[in-house]
């Protein structure tokens, strides 16, 4: 699960990385920067997705349930974005 670490309340850009750079990098810390309105990881400052940081938080607030039907929907579209950044890396 992602934690929000830092709020960045400044009007600095994040820093763009290289996508071989995050590599091995859990994102388990992320940085908020609230006038763009984009979330970074804390360790490698990679820039992610702020849906994924979002659903990561919150499935770990909502307990899981096997049977939920919502929940597989959620894991596939979480899986699907996923697969989706892998193949763009540029994005």
């Amino acid at each position: 699960m992602a934690k929000i670490i830092q709020l960045d309340l400044t009007r600095k850009k994040p820093k763009k990385l290289h996508p071989e750079q995050s590599i091995g990098c859990e994102h388990n810390h992320v940085i908020a920067y609230t006038v763009h309105r984009t979330v970074c990881c804390a360790a490698c400052e990679t820039l992610l997705d702020p849906f994924d940081v979002l659903v990561d938080m919150l499935k770990s607030y909502v307990p899981p349930c096997g049977d939920d039907l919502n929940e597989k929907r959620l894991d596939k579209e979480v899986e699907r974005r996923r697969r989706e950044r892998r193949k763009d890396p540029q994005g």
